[in-house]
């Protein structure tokens, strides 16, 4: 019996989802992994914050430094002149991102 005083938003009432069996299949499997039921890695997955479309903070700073890489080498032929500026300009893009995100962002 239901407790009178309990939000009546609050509980969790059956409901029906349909899939075909190979849809089924992987979500039971990603549900039995994450040691959860199927309907509440759904929920759970349906409700999450939706990440930001684009590369993360961390692939851009695995491209930072290999064009760092780059520049270092056309640095010792004497051909650094635009790239060095046009570094400085996505190492102040990156910092900016990761201190709006919230992620770490020290020196690397």
């Amino acid at each position: 019996m239901q407790d009178d005083t309990e939000d009546p938003s609050a509980v969790r009432r059956q409901k029906a989802v349909n899939t075909t069996d190979s849809e089924w299949n992987p979500i039971r499997e990603r549900a039995s992994a994450a040691r959860m039921s199927a309907c509440g890695y759904i929920a759970q997955r349906a409700l999450a914050p939706e990440k930001l479309p684009g590369p993360s903070a961390d692939g851009i700073a695995a491209r930072l430094d290999s064009i760092e890489t780059a520049v270092l080498r056309l640095a010792e032929r004497g051909e650094d002149d635009g790239w060095t500026a046009a570094l400085r300009k996505v190492e102040l893009q990156l910092l900016t991102e990761r201190a709006i995100s919230g992620e770490p962002g020290g020196p690397r």
